[in-house]
């Protein structure tokens, strides 16, 4: 039987990835991560951990992750997600950022992880909510 320590790094974060896909709790994979980021700086795991610590509510870790996810466009919209969520400004900016960075297909991407983030929430994130209508209209 293979268990989590039997598998390389890029495995574990596969894991993680479709365990959240699978609907895991936030607070079950924010520690799948976080070990990953004490292994290595990878930008894959910070643009998860900026988005986990955003839909958990965690401000101070989401903001401190967006940035270091800053060079993806993924990271770019989850920044503005944060900053929209926590009601900071610079939302536009950042996502005149992402679209630069990821066109059309960077987009459609951020459209459907609202979609999904708002799923998770029940159904009702208003932060989400507006930053979709905004990229579904742009």
């Amino acid at each position: 039987m293979t268990t989590e320590t039997d598998l390389s790094y890029d495995e574990r974060y596969t894991k993680g990835i479709e365990r959240y896909e699978a609907g895991e709790a936030l607070d079950q994979l924010i520690p799948t991560f976080a070990e990953l980021r004490k292994e290595k700086f990878d930008v894959r795991v910070a643009v998860a951990l900026s988005w986990l610590h955003t839909l958990a509510g965690q401000k101070d870790r989401a903001m401190l992750y967006a940035k270091e996810a800053k060079n993806v466009p993924q990271g770019k919209y989850n920044h503005a997600l944060a900053l929209l969520t926590f009601n900071e400004k610079g939302v536009r900016e950042k996502l005149e950022e992402a679209y630069q960075m990821g066109g059309e297909e960077g987009r459609k991407d951020a459209i459907e992880n609202l979609g999904d983030a708002i799923k998770r929430k029940g159904g009702v994130y208003p932060a989400a909510e507006k930053m979709l209508k905004w990229l579904q209209n742009w």
